[in-house]
């Protein structure tokens, strides 16, 4: 299994004094990984937003020199949002759309949409600094509908963690070691019924 998202996906430790990151048994790709017996790439990056332009090719390159996997999941949005003047879930949307287009025309995919997991975000709360603040929390909740439509057309696996409960950091953006582990719990319970319904 490929990981690729941002900092969340990395394990970004935000409680620690230079923002290190989390060791391999807190992250939550790690976490998943061992609990079904799977080897992982964390391809998580600070910051990373949705692919586009010349990123694409980067993507490309990466996808080029892992070994061969069964599963590639994409957890990416929240940056996108924070990185608006006026941030909008469906204009998120679109890019995620495009980018979705581009991984399935890859080799490694040939169009097999169920050879990818499409995850919308866990909320965040950085609301708790004022209401423009919350106005972002807003729309990155708003990523599980918009996301899900994307995996129904495209015949993605889904995992909407918009409405997961997720222990956060002091900054109300980066999960916990905690909140690794819940988000690997939550996910692994979604992922097993996805694998159910879609082997």
């Amino acid at each position: 299994m490929v990981c690729f998202g941002d900092s969340n996906t990395y394990g970004y430790d935000a409680g620690s004094r230079l923002g290190r990151r989390l060791g391999e048994e807190e992250r939550w790709p790690e976490i998943l990984a061992a609990r079904f017996g799977w080897e992982t790439a964390n391809e998580g990056m600070n910051g990373r937003e949705i692919p586009e332009g010349w990123f694409l090719q980067r993507f490309d390159q990466l996808m080029d020199r892992e070994p061969p996997f069964a599963l590639l999941a994409v957890m990416l949005g929240t940056n996108d949002i924070f990185n608006s003047f006026r941030p909008d879930a469906c204009e998120i949307g679109k890019k995620m759309e495009v980018f979705v287009e581009h991984i399935l025309k890859h080799p490694r995919f040939r169009g097999e949409g169920k050879k990818v997991l499409l995850i919308a975000p866990a909320p965040t709360d950085i609301g708790r600094y004022g209401e423009e603040e919350a106005l972002y929390d807003r729309e990155v909740q708003a990523l599980g509908p918009v996301y899900r439509q994307i995996a129904e057309k495209y015949g993605l696996r889904f995992a909407d963690a918009s409405g997961w409960e997720i222990p956060l950091a002091h900054d109300g953006v980066h999960f916990t070691g905690e909140g690794h582990r819940r988000f690997a719990e939550r996910l692994a319970q979604r992922l097993a019924e996805e694998l159910m319904e879609y082997p």
